[in-house]
């Protein structure tokens, strides 16, 4: 299913009708003058923008070369001595190392230009093959190359191709001439390959035809993989064999399938479906997630998982539950999603999605309104929010983004896009997390998936707090915060260890431990900030919002007032409402704070217009 759905994405966007030839990126072009004098070599790359570290704004840095329309390798790369035609390394190329493997290589890439420069007679090849003879022949040359490759301090799998002086800026590969002979000969090996080799169905295509043994193009850009290159397909042992078909074979997919699943991959890889589809892909840790439509459709909200912009979050929410789907959205158009990652020289397969598209951007637009929650950061004071990429709930989890588990990324972008519950052991995650870091680690987005993991377990939770919330789990989570707050106005903030990073763990899984000792304590706190003559207004504050909270934790047993004692042992769902109870009692204070200074900025504003 999944390489038949690239398949059709390919021939749709008519990618596999040049075989003989792919897109790669070569950053150096060697600049050659009228019979084969040497000029130079051009570096030439473009730019790319990386994200800051810790919201430090993003930094330029060089890319990886120009993207040429390169031949196809015509036989196994990693054969003793191979060569591509006309753009490979600079080992392969160029005289700058004597190893044996690269001199072998170098031999066979020149042979080819000389074949080349033969049967095309193009003068351009012809000045080409005259700059190699010329190098192999004048050690001058050589040296005055190699000097020219220490200058610009290259790495060793980096390409480079051919610039003729009087082509103009056009390089050798981009001559029609050129290309045109290179199909020529791609096809003539291509044909006596499938000649030879076994024939069968193809499981893609349903025509019978030759299955090649080796899926020949490789994916470059998948985490986790080989830098040279990852396969999807691939058999290399006897033992994985069977119908007597070798390698590759055994899939049942032929040359041309093959062809078209691989190509779609590749542009999905590098952001190639044409200008009307700018982006294909996302990462998220170690996995690189891919996706399309069946036919070209509106994916930017793919976007938001990266940058959870909250302008384009609530044209999300509004275009979708006030029914104001775009009507460039077929009913009928489906999404496909794709998850890889790499181990060594192959491809793992985490997810795929295929879903209806306007199902799917329901379930995301329902995705960040379950994310909604008080944001106590500075940008947030306080108000719901539900502005938090997929990698930052991500690494809600971990103690950073090297510790995330490598399949927290799928799931929860599986259940974002198919509106499921999020798998529990997430929740074990944030709650340990949160243990560990103490009062530091009620952050945003972890208390968002929290939430958001809550809900979809069919827990009531709300994205502020709810002071009519009686559930004791949630009620002790919001105690705790009082009593953080009347520690703090009593002895100040310069404390090694405040109240929630010595109770936390022990409050929000057995609150009946240790809530006797908390309450002495905060009394002690009490009496303090009552003897103090500049805190009598807190105190009375301190003092009313105790009383409120811990009156919540008593019920009418026959119109009298009766204590609810804690349970001994909470569950995991309720210590995830403990934690939000704390969180929700804490972001109150900064939502407070934030309406004061609002309000007091007002004022000011208006005495001094009527000033």
């Amino acid at each position: 299913m999944i390489l038949t759905r690239l398949y059709e994405l390919a021939i749709r966007k008519k990618l596999a009708d040049d075989p003989a030839f792919e897109d790669q990126a070569v950053p150096y072009i060697i600049k050659v003058g009228a019979g084969g004098a040497f000029i130079g070599i051009e570096p030439r790359r473009g730019k790319k923008s990386l994200p800051g570290k810790k919201g430090a704004p993003p930094k330029e840095v060089d890319d990886s070369g120009f993207i040429y329309s390169v031949p196809r390798p015509h036989g196994n790369p990693g054969t003793q001595g191979f060569a591509r035609y006309f753009a490979d390394t600079l080992p392969r190329v160029l005289p700058i190392t004597d190893d044996a493997k690269s001199e072998r290589s170098r031999k066979t890439f020149w042979e080819q230009i000389d074949k080349a420069a033969i049967d095309t007679g193009d003068q351009s090849l012809a000045a080409i093959q005259a700059f190699g003879q010329a190098f192999s022949q004048d050690s001058a040359l050589t040296e005055q190359i190699k000097k020219e490759i220490e200058r610009l301090d290259p790495g060793v799998s980096e390409r480079c191709t051919f610039e003729v002086l009087a082509d103009q800026g056009k390089p050798i590969v981009q001559k029609e001439v050129v290309r045109q002979w290179y199909r020529q000969f791609f096809a003539t090996v291509n044909s006596s390959k499938q000649v030879d080799g076994p024939t069968g169905l193809c499981q893609i295509t349903g025509e019978v035809g030759p299955l090649p043994p080796t899926h020949s193009i490789k994916l470059s850009g998948i985490p986790g993989g080989s830098p040279m290159g990852v396969s999807i397909v691939s058999n290399d042992k006897a033992a994985f064999e069977s119908y007597g078909l070798d390698k590759a074979a055994n899939a049942g997919v032929g040359y041309p399938g093959s062809e078209g699943y691989l190509r779609a991959l590749t542009a999905l890889i590098g952001n190639k479906l044409g200008s009307n589809v700018p982006r294909s892909n996302l990462r998220v840790g170690n996995v690189l997630f891919l996706y399309w439509t069946r036919n070209d459709q509106d994916v930017g909200f793919m976007n938001l998982f990266e940058q959870a912009d909250p302008a384009q979050i609530e044209h999300l929410f509004k275009s979708v539950h006030a029914g104001k789907e775009s009507h460039s959205v077929s009913s009928e158009c489906d999404f496909y999603l794709l998850g890889l990652s790499g181990n060594s020289a192959r491809a793992i397969v985490r997810d795929y999605l295929e879903a209806p598209l306007p199902r799917v951007r329901a379930n995301l637009a329902q995705w960040f309104l379950d994310l909604r929650i008080a944001d106590i950061s500075k940008e947030g004071a306080g108000k719901p929010s539900s502005r938090f990429p997929l990698w930052l709930l991500a690494a809600a989890t971990a103690l950073d983004m090297d510790q995330v588990a490598p399949e927290t990324p799928t799931r929860l972008l599986e259940a974002a896009l198919k509106g499921e519950p999020v798998c529990e052991s997430l929740l074990v995650a944030c709650l340990r997390r949160l243990r560990a870091d103490g009062s530091e680690g009620f952050r945003p987005h972890r208390m968002a998936l929290i939430k958001l993991i809550l809900h979809r377990r069919n827990v009531n939770v709300s994205a502020t707090l709810n002071d009519d919330e009686r559930n004791t789990a949630y009620v002790c989570g919001r105690l705790l915060a009082v009593f953080e707050m009347v520690q703090r106005a009593a002895i100040g903030s310069d404390i090694n260890a405040n109240v929630v990073d010595k109770y936390f763990g022990t409050f929000s899984a057995s609150p009946s431990l240790v809530l006797g000792r908390l309450y002495a304590n905060v009394q002690n706190h009490m009496r303090k900030l009552r003897g103090q003559s500049e805190s009598k207004g807190l105190y009375v504050t301190l003092d009313k919002m105790l009383v409120e909270v811990s009156g919540l934790l008593r019920r009418e047993n026959n119109g009298q007032p009766c204590p609810v004692i804690p349970k001994r042992q909470l569950t995991l769902h309720e210590q995830g409402l403990f934690a939000l109870g704390y969180y929700h009692q804490r972001a109150k204070r900064f939502e407070d704070i934030a309406d004061r200074k609002a309000a007091k900025a007002e004022a000011e504003a208006e005495a001094s217009g009527a000033a």
